[in-house]
């Protein structure tokens, strides 16, 4: 049988700080199971296994094999998150930790840290520890609903409290902690932090621009992050739009971020063919499906649309 719109169950993740939702996985055992269709039960990684570039695409097979190389959230930050740095990949495409938010949610004043407000050293970062003023180097940036954030690996960052974002990352969770406010677990442990380690990958160069700008299309897509890791486009319509993935050779990964769309893949089984897709859900789209209808089913919606470009010659 061809292969159709696939949904996951989601992955609830209680964190000192908040909640994680962690919505298409295939790192270490949160794997994601399908949800519809004959392939229900199935976890991402053994569709992998069973379908190869026929869910992910040729390109993307060849350059990652078996490993689906992205992992997708939502994200609710009730308190601020630790101040944070990810390294890039130790080996192409592996072991580093590139990514975006899109801001779902924001309480009044709501803000991130992104960036250095200003150029620094690892002996500036030291010495600011020892005294607590490390937050004076940090650039603290306002956010509202629809915001975009872009942190390539090495960038410092962190979601703050009353922030909710979806978020689009590489399949990898290795995060260097510098600061964590002092907090205690329910054991009363210090989680550990990882100095040494975010002291070697950190971009200590000033982050001018840390939100991305851009315009909300009008039944059309435009582009949020363009990287050879992922690209994403947002997707804003109040009637029926189309979309030919034929060119990509890649999968395309939909989250819902406002409102609700009926999904059709035109060459998926008739009786597989439609999803509906509420705000919150995610679905992936194999590499076999390129003719695809999007309806909205309330007054207006938005998609962030996901996947993997061909690398450049």
């Amino acid at each position: 049988m061809n292969l159709y719109p696939l949904l996951f169950k989601p992955i609830y993740c209680p964190k000192i700080w908040g909640s994680e939702s962690w919505q298409l996985s295939a790192y270490g055992d949160l794997l994601s199971e399908v949800e519809n269709g004959y392939l229900a039960e199935n976890t991402l990684p053994e569709l992998m296994e069973i379908y190869m570039d026929e869910l992910v695409g040729g390109q993307v097979y060849e350059r990652y094999g078996t490993r689906f190389p992205l992992l997708f959230k939502f994200i609710d930050a009730q308190d601020d998150l630790s101040i944070q740095v990810h390294p890039a990949d130790s080996e192409p495409g592996f072991g580093g930790k590139t990514e975006m938010w899109y801001v779902t949610e924001a309480q009044p004043g709501a803000q991130i840290v992104m960036g250095f407000a200003q150029d620094t050293t690892a002996e500036e970062i030291q010495a600011r520890l020892a005294d607590g003023t490390l937050s004076e180097l940090m650039q603290h940036t306002p956010v509202v609903k629809g915001d975009v954030a872009f942190i390539p690996a090495g960038r410092i960052h962190a979601l703050c409290r009353g922030t909710r974002v979806a978020e689009i990352q590489q399949n990898s969770d290795t995060t260097y902690r510098l600061y964590d406010y002092d907090r205690r677990d329910a054991q009363g442990n210090a989680r550990p932090l990882h100095l040494k380690e975010a002291l070697q990958v950190l971009d200590y160069k000033h982050t001018e621009q840390p939100l991305t700008p851009y315009a909300v299309p009008a039944n059309g897509a435009v582009n949020l992050a363009d990287d050879p890791h992922f690209t994403t486009n947002m997707l804003a319509f109040d009637r029926l739009i189309e979309r030919d993935y034929a060119p990509l050779d890649s999968f395309v990964v939909y989250m819902c971020v406002e409102g609700e769309v009926e999904l059709t893949a035109l060459d998926a089984e008739p009786d597989l063919a439609v999803v509906n897709v509420p705000a919150g859900t995610t679905v992936l789209l194999p590499a076999s499906l390129n003719d695809i209808r999007l309806r909205p089913t309330t007054p207006s919606a938005k998609l962030l649309e996901v996947y993997l470009s061909a690398p450049q010659a």
